[in-house]
């Protein structure tokens, strides 16, 4: 969920809770001015009543339908103000309804009358309509306001943060440039920017110390290993007996596991650092017949039957050196990890490579096999970085790929999108 939606649907979730409480807060108010002012308009009105009986208006005169005229006993006491509610007919309505009786008595002209008057009340129900359409009335108002501003206000409230962050995405070690945002007035955006500047700046400088790292090992590593390489065959040509030629050979194919090593890992250093920077529309189609074609004497070697269906003229979008990466790197997996006499078949169409080889079942989780240095067997000349390799491939290329053992088969199987 967006941003702007949270803040919108808290935003619209605290306004209902107090515009119900103010709801609740403005009926009770009004039930209770409307009760004292009308009170207060009945005392009024008996005070007038009481007025005209002093200036020797008869009572029997003064009589009607909401007012009642007593006189009580000359010694009874004084009765005050005495406001309250009642059940009174209503000729309008034809019905019994609520309403506010208000009486008094008065000593007027030596003598004592009770007076007493009524009037209806604004029922609780009319109040509750009242507050309950003007809240609604509120909350819609408000709905419409959030909405045709919300989107307005937040985008310029925002986009500072926007703009980091397509600044963020389009960062790169390749350019070797650190994170430079905008001047904001906002304080969070400030240290928010500051600290994404700091970071880019660290990480470049750990990027080029490990780049130069690995460039040069890689580099120094080749030196040795030729030299050990020359060594090695010029001692193969001597006159040695058996046993030292198993050494001799022993110790050149250990030498040349480790530049194996060394070259993979430089490998997927260059692929983790994007630095295949461009892709380009291939025809697929001829780089897998290509390789398979430099596979045949090794797969004929290990008498390894070979099986195609290669659909021609399949093109992807990839980087002409990737792509005969993938395909050697899976070939060559599908050889190590093959049995004698056994099978690889490929087939390939307009979105999907598929390899399935023979081989041992494997003695762990098939998906550990794209972790590095991870091997399904004890197979010796396999250094475990192959599929490493044809993974980070299809991360950098947005392709899916996915590996399954189906006795007695591995399957390697990779969606184009």
């Amino acid at each position: 969920m967006k941003l702007i939606n949270k803040f919108t649907l808290w935003y619209l979730g605290i306004s209902s809770v107090v515009l119900l409480l103010g709801g609740i807060m403005i009926f009770q108010k009004l039930e209770s001015e409307i009760d004292f002012e009308q009170g207060m308009e009945l005392e009024r009105q008996l005070d007038s009543y009481a007025e005209k009986l002093k200036n020797g208006k008869a009572p029997d005169r003064l009589e009607r339908d909401r007012l009642e005229i007593t006189e009580l006993p000359l010694e009874t006491a004084l009765q005050p103000l005495y406001v309250r509610d009642t059940l009174a007919w209503h000729d309008q309505l034809e019905q019994m309804e609520r309403q506010l009786k208000a009486s008094r008595s008065y000593l007027i002209n030596g003598k004592h009358y009770y007076l007493a008057t009524y009037n209806i009340v604004i029922e609780t129900g009319d109040i509750t309509e009242t507050v309950v359409q003007t809240m609604v009335a509120i909350f819609i108002l408000l709905l419409i306001f959030i909405a045709v501003t919300g989107r307005i206000v937040s985008k310029k409230i925002l986009s500072p943060f926007h703009e980091s962050l397509e600044k963020i995405k389009s960062f790169t070690f390749k350019e070797n440039e650190p994170l430079v945002f905008a001047p904001s007035k906002t304080e969070e955006f400030v240290k928010l920017n500051d600290f994404l500047h700091k970071m880019s700046v660290q990480l470049l400088k750990d990027y080029r110390v490990m780049k130069e790292f690995s460039e040069n090992i890689s580099h120094e590593i080749q030196t040795p290993v030729s030299v050990v390489r020359g060594k090695l065959e010029l001692l193969l040509d001597s006159p040695i007996d058996e046993k030292q030629a198993s050494l001799i050979e022993s110790a050149h194919h250990a030498n040349e596991k480790v530049a194996r090593i060394v070259g993979s890992l430089a490998v997927l250093a260059r692929l983790e650092n994007h630095e295949f920077t461009f892709s380009e529309e291939i025809d697929f189609s001829s780089k897998v017949n290509q390789s398979i074609k430099d596979f045949e004497e090794l797969i004929a070697i290990k008498s390894i039957s070979m099986e195609k269906n290669i659909q021609p003229g399949v093109l992807i979008n990839i980087h002409p050196n990737m792509a005969e990466m993938l395909l050697q790197n899976l070939l060559s997996n599908a050889i190590k990890h093959n049995v004698k006499d056994g099978m690889i078949f490929i087939r390939l169409g307009p979105n999907m490579l598929e390899v399935v080889n023979s081989g041992q079942e494997p003695q762990e989780d098939v998906d550990n096999f794209f972790q590095r240095f991870k091997k399904g067997n004890g197979n010796h000349d396999s250094i475990g970085l192959g599929l490493s390799i044809v993974k980070q491939i299809c991360i950098v290329n947005g392709f899916e790929i996915d590996y399954s053992y189906r006795q007695p088969h591995h399957w390697v199987q990779i969606s184009f999108g």
